[in-house]
């Protein structure tokens, strides 16, 4: 097959219009977000697209590139990517692609190449794991894949309401019973209520970590057609709750909730959750993610969204390649060293 690489020489119009087609495509794939991380990290970022003959954009990703100077070593990262599954839901991504994407980087631009695709652990996503195998790529089996419930979100208003487990209803129906109201909004305040929530939270509960000002910082840059949605509830014209998804290609994803002691009690946390969920239906999102769980490490958090009913399941995990042995084994070693420092 005949296709044409272009590296670095893309707008970021260009880069939202071609991006729009596919079906993986996330918040973690925005020009915006990848232009905030990589200055929050001090990051290089480089996009690659590959066309297929016929000038049809094949594959596209953002490439963040960590420079660790005292080892000589280049990390480039592939957050949620490369965007391989279109709208359409063809998937014309092969071996050679991926072997062009990898041979793109790896020795030209980076030592290291790692992947985290936007696939889950099935059917398509089986056969990219094959692919990305005999492209060279390993499986990096240290970093546990992405594990999250599903919840199809086609359905009616009323099914949606059915499949909730019974005590989530019970919940759903007691906020709804209370004079809450809830506001759906994109600006400025919406998210300053969210930060204030959700820093409370986090010294409250000891979280150290995820923040929201690199989706604060997002937003700001994101074009009008891909704000980020929040939902805000009000007691008494007070707010009490937030909640903020990002909706794009055809699965949204919660990135951030919280609430004070008020929106507890009141159960309001229900409540903005439903909102959403039913604004990303309003929006034609066909699956809502719930942000990941971990019955293990956070039960009641995994309990509460198990309670949407939606579909408990794996993504195939990360991918990586490296220039030679060398490079491999001191990467390892300071991944390792990372980490447990981290711990």
């Amino acid at each position: 097959m005949e296709y044409e690489v272009i590296i670095d020489n893309i707008n970021k119009y260009e880069w939202e219009q071609l991006a729009s087609q596919f079906a993986d495509y996330s918040i973690y794939q925005t020009w915006p977000y990848q232009q905030v991380r990589g200055e929050v990290d001090r990051q290089e970022v480089s996009r690659i697209v590959i066309n297929d003959r016929h000038g049809q954009v094949i594959t596209m990703c953002h490439v963040r590139i960590k420079h660790i100077k005292p080892l000589g070593l280049k990390i480039g990262y592939v957050q949620w990517g490369p965007l391989i599954r279109r709208k359409d839901d063809t998937v014309k991504c092969s071996v050679e692609i991926l072997k062009a994407l990898r041979e793109a980087y790896v020795g030209q631009r980076v030592n290291v190449l790692r992947l985290v695709p936007n696939v889950r652990n099935i059917g398509a996503g089986q056969e990219l794991v094959g692919m990305l195998e005999q492209s060279g790529f390993q499986h990096v089996h240290s970093v546990a894949p992405y594990h999250t419930t599903l919840i199809p979100i086609h359905y009616s208003e009323k099914t949606l309401r059915s499949r909730l487990h019974q005590s989530w209803r019970r919940m759903l129906k007691k906020a709804e019973g209370t004079n809450i109201e809830t506001r759906e909004c994109t600006d400025d305040d919406s998210f300053t209520v969210l930060e204030k929530f959700y820093l409370e939270m986090m010294q409250r509960k000891g979280l150290k970590g995820l923040t929201p000002y690199e989706f604060i910082s997002t937003q700001a840059l994101l074009s009008d057609t891909e704000k980020m949605n929040t939902i805000v509830a009000y007691y008494d014209n007070q707010p009490i709750s937030a909640h903020l998804t990002a909706n794009f290609g055809d699965t949204a994803v919660l990135l951030l909730t919280a609430g004070n002691e008020k929106g507890y009690q009141m159960k309001a946390s229900y409540l903005v959750w439903w909102k959403a969920i039913l604004t990303s239906k309003r929006l034609g999102v066909r699956m809502y993610d719930t942000g990941g769980i971990d019955f293990q490490k956070v039960p009641t958090v995994s309990r509460f969204k198990a309670g949407l009913g939606g579909e408990e399941c794996y993504y195939i995990g990360t991918f990586e390649v490296c220039t030679n042995m060398m490079v491999k084994n001191l990467w390892r070693t300071v991944e390792r060293t990372h980490n447990l420092v981290k711990k």
